[in-house]
This record gives C-alpha cells, sequence and structure tokens, in this order.
C-alpha cells in the first residue's frame, strides 16, 4: 500500500481492502460511492461491518446457487 503523498483514495473511490484473516484470502473490491453507500445503510441495518455485510450476501448467493444447481438435477 502507497504512502508518502499518494491519492490512493482518489484514485480508487470507495474501495474496501479486505484484511487476510487465517484462512482468508484478501483483495481489493472498488464500488461506486451510491453502493457503498447502500451497503454501509443495510450493514449498520443489520448491525454488521460492511465487510461482513458483503461476505454475507457472498456466501447468500452462493447457497441459493447451490441450492438451485441440486433443484435442476433432480
Amino acid at each position: 500500500m502507497r504512502h508518502r503523498g499518494s491519492r490512493t483514495g482518489h484514485q480508487y473511490g470507495n474501495a474496501l481492502r479486505l484484511i487476510v484473516a487465517e484462512g482468508r484470502k484478501a483483495f481489493l473490491l472498488r464500488l461506486p460511492p451510491d453502493l457503498w453507500a447502500e451497503l454501509e445503510k443495510w450493514a449498520a441495518d443489520e448491525l454488521r461491518s460492511v465487510n461482513a455485510q458483503i461476505e454475507y450476501l457472498l456466501r447468500e448467493a452462493t447457497r441459493k446457487r447451490k441450492h438451485a444447481r441440486r433443484n435442476e438435477e433432480t
């Protein structure tokens, strides 16, 4: 990550940098400001951080996709 007067924050707008926790993958996610604001509100409503909200949404979407695939196979 750059320091020393770089304009990284300005360049990427509302970028979410995920921190590597044990067994987790970190990546940079660039989001438009309006989407970031909606995610912040949604996360606050559900008493989660924005990071936790995004992880929750991805897990739910993955679960629903797996469930739909199983139904197609039967």
